[in-house]
């Protein structure tokens, strides 16, 4: 009988509050720069409590090759820059099109980038001694994202699903572990169900009003319902007081309050295609590393595993709103009966450094309340089916590559320190 192995998460987190303390001051005190080496200690510390199958992964990757990473990808961001308003300058046809041929390139090296920082993640991983590789094509990647993307928008969203199963099937598929290569079968379809719910409460009731409008008003949008407001200041809009009781006045205030709510609401709907979109690729991904048939993983993730990270911490950052305005009312109310510059001062002098101190608290709770309960629930609710295939794979004989993959998405901030899944 095929023997199940099961992936492991060490729940204790210990040492993870301390590590997380010590780089958001370095990176505070140093402008960003110790960033790099902390994004390495994290990686480090969530793959070593990561036991797949009885051994744990390993992360060989170091902040110093991020950092020489990051200022070579910003200098050909320079470039990029300076070439694309020389551009302008010397075509000035293209001048009014600079801003969308920008957004363009910019998303182009975006995915670029995006592919070549999973290579350096997968390159810098190392199980039982077996190094992870990714290979495939970073220009490659990006031509199919554009033109999803393309078809997404045409779509107006309804092909997301579908371009993120094509994404995720090419990404797997050039995965490779040792002389072993992954494999995805995910399919869009999978996702349409929970895709559709977030669709329908973000769009759907904004897209009707919106076709209300457009059919109170001949399908065209009038162009002088909105207005600056007089002696205003800048960005100032009213309502044009000639549509004032009117039908179009009142759909587009219609328009306005249903996109107000419906937005807010559907992110509500967020962890719940979040948490079926990583159950549906963790179960297409197998890897073909025994002669007797690919060793697949079997996830059984749920979508509360997802809102509970999210619910405590929103629920933190209440609690500590709420506690900064009493202490802040309080404040205010000693400063006024006291009647003395001095204790303003020192107010102003404790309010900033709650700040400070709210800040950090975020921030550690971010990693230790969402990322790490996500990269949990993940881990621990998949299993490995066949697992003896794992003891038939070979080592390979490449390197670990470049360390200058993964400096343009950081440098384009579409990188991340942590990935949940794969």
């Amino acid at each position: 009988m095929p023997r199940t192995g099961e992936i492991a998460f060490d729940p204790r987190l210990r040492g993870l509050t301390g590590l997380a303390v010590v780089g958001f001051l370095l990176s505070l005190v140093t402008f960003g720069i110790y960033r790099f080496w902390y994004m390495t200690d994290l990686r480090r510390f969530f793959w070593s409590r990561t036991v797949v199958d009885g051994s744990p992964a390993e992360y060989t990757g170091t902040g110093r090759e991020l950092f020489l990473g990051f200022l070579v990808a910003l200098a050909l961001l320079i470039v990029i820059y300076v070439g694309l308003f020389g551009l302008a300058i010397t075509v000035p046809a293209l001048a009014p099109y600079s801003a969308i041929l920008s957004f363009v390139l910019l998303f182009l090296v975006g995915q670029f980038a995006i592919y070549r920082g999973r290579r350096y993640r997968a390159m810098r991983t190392l199980w039982r001694g077996i190094r992870l590789g990714q290979d495939g094509s970073g220009l490659v990647y990006a031509a199919r994202a554009a033109l999803w993307w393309t078809l997404t928008l045409a779509t107006l969203g309804l092909a997301y699903p579908f371009m993120r199963a094509s994404l995720e099937r090419y990404r797997i598929g050039h995965t490779r572990v040792g002389t072993s290569r992954m494999a995805s079968d995910a399919r869009g379809r999978s996702l349409v169900g929970p895709w559709l719910l977030f669709y329908a409460v973000a769009f759907g009731p904004v897209l009707a009003v919106l076709l209300a409008l457009l059919a109170a008003n001949d399908f065209t949008l009038p162009t002088d319902l909105i207005l600056p407001k007089p002696g205003g200041k800048a960005g100032d809009l009213i309502l044009n007081p000639a549509y004032r009781g009117s039908r179009v006045a009142t759909l587009a205030i219609a328009l306005g309050v249903t996109a107000g709510c419906c937005l807010p609401l559907a992110l509500l709907l967020v962890p719940l295609y979040r948490a079926r979109e990583a159950k549906v690729f963790m179960n297409a991904a197998s890897l073909n590393a025994a002669s007797l048939g690919p060793v697949r993983l079997v996830s059984t993730l749920r979508a509360r595993q997802f809102y509970w990270p999210y619910l405590v911490y929103a629920l933190s950052l209440l609690g500590f709103v709420a506690v900064v305005g009493l202490i802040a009312l309080l404040a205010g109310l000693a400063a006024r009966a006291a009647g003395g510059n001095g204790f303003a001062w020192a107010a102003a002098l404790g309010g900033g450094l709650l700040y400070l101190g709210g800040a950090l608290a975020f921030a550690v709770l971010h990693v230790r309340i969402v990322q790490a309960r996500l990269w949990a629930a993940v881990a621990t609710t998949t299993d490995i089916a066949d697992a003896d295939g794992l003891n038939r794979i070979l080592a390979a004989t490449h390197g670990p590559g470049s360390g200058l993959n993964e400096g343009l998405a950081d440098a384009l901030d579409v990188g991340g320190a942590l990935q949940i899944g794969f």
